[in-house]
C-alpha cells in the first residue's frame, strides 16, 4: 500500500487507511463511554452515590487502550508495505477486543442492576420506617419471600 502511493503519488490510497483507523479509535471511545453510562445506571439503580473516581478510571482505561490502539497502528503500518495488507487489520482486530471486554462489563452492570442486592437499600429503607409491631411482622414476611425466591434461584 505505501509502495503504491510512492510510486503513484496517489494519496487516497492512505487516506482510506487513515479514516479507517480513525473510525477504530472513535467505536473504541463509544464503547468505553457506554461502559461508564452503564456503570452510572448501575450505581444509581443500587442507590450508591456516583462519584469521580469512576471517571477517573474511564480516563486511566481510555489511556490504557490508546496505548495498544498505537501498537496496533505500528504493526498496521509494517503491514502496509506488503502488499496484500490491503486495510489496518491489527487495529481493526484490537478494536473489536475492547468492543467485546466493554460490552462484558455492560452485561456485568445491568445484571448487578437487576439483582436483589439493588432491592436492598429499599429493604433497609422499610426497616427503618417501621412504626409499630405489625408494619415489622410485614416487612419480615416480604423479606422472606424474597430470600425464599433467592433460594430457587440458586
Amino acid at each position: 500500500m505505501i509502495i503504491d502511493f510512492l510510486t503513484t503519488g496517489d494519496f487516497s490510497l492512505i487516506l482510506t487507511r487513515v479514516y479507517v483507523i480513525l473510525a477504530m479509535w472513535a467505536i473504541m471511545c463509544i464503547a468505553v463511554c457506554v461502559d461508564l453510562w452503564a456503570g452510572v445506571n448501575s450505581a444509581k439503580a443500587r442507590g450508591e452515590k456516583v462519584y469521580s473516581g469512576g471517571l477517573r478510571r474511564t480516563f486511566a482505561k481510555l489511556g490504557d487502550y490508546w496505548r495498544i490502539q498505537v501498537m496496533a497502528l505500528i504493526f498496521d503500518l509494517i503491514g502496509s508495505f506488503i502488499p496484500w495488507y490491503s486495510l489496518p487489520y491489527v487495529s481493526m482486530l484490537v478494536t473489536a477486543a475492547i468492543v467485546l471486554i466493554e460490552g462484558r462489563s455492560v452485561w456485568e452492570n445491568e445484571r448487578a442492576k437487576k439483582s436483589q442486592v439493588a432491592k436492598l437499600p429499599d429493604a433497609i429503607r422499610a426497616i427503618i420506617q417501621c412504626a409499630d409491631a405489625k408494619t415489622a411482622e410485614q416487612l419480615l414476611e416480604k423479606l422472606k419471600e424474597v430470600t425464599d425466591d433467592n433460594k430457587q434461584v440458586f
